[in-house]
């Protein structure tokens, strides 16, 4: 499926694989071709990680007093646009960052 960045819409099959939410922000493991989508709960649950400083917008003040929108080693799940994939961390378009920060976090 097709995704518009523009829209504040999840594609179909966003959906957390773990607690089943959907309509969510959602993680998946860096740097692997397994791509199991958690929400922030199930992620910082998998990882041992307290994510309770983390604001709407997905991300926590990090170490260097930077946006840390990592959970351990999840990272943001976006989807590209054509729906085949998701983008590698470093490589995200900024349309697709804002996307994701607008989506629910909860």
């Amino acid at each position: 499926m097709k995704i518009d960045y523009l829209k504040n819409k999840t594609p179909e099959k966003y959906i957390c694989s773990g607690c089943k939410k959907s309509h969510v922000k959602l993680w998946r493991v860096y740097m692997t071709l397994d791509v199991s989508l958690l929400c922030c709960d199930c992620a910082a649950q998998d990882q041992s990680e307290d994510i309770s400083s983390m604001n709407e917008q997905g991300y926590r003040v990090g170490r260097f007093q930077d946006k840390d929108y990592t959970i351990g080693s999840f990272v943001p799940a976006i989807p590209d646009q054509e729906g085949l994939g998701y983008w590698g961390f470093m490589s995200i378009p900024k349309a697709g960052i804002d996307w994701w920060e607008r989506i629910p976090l909860r």
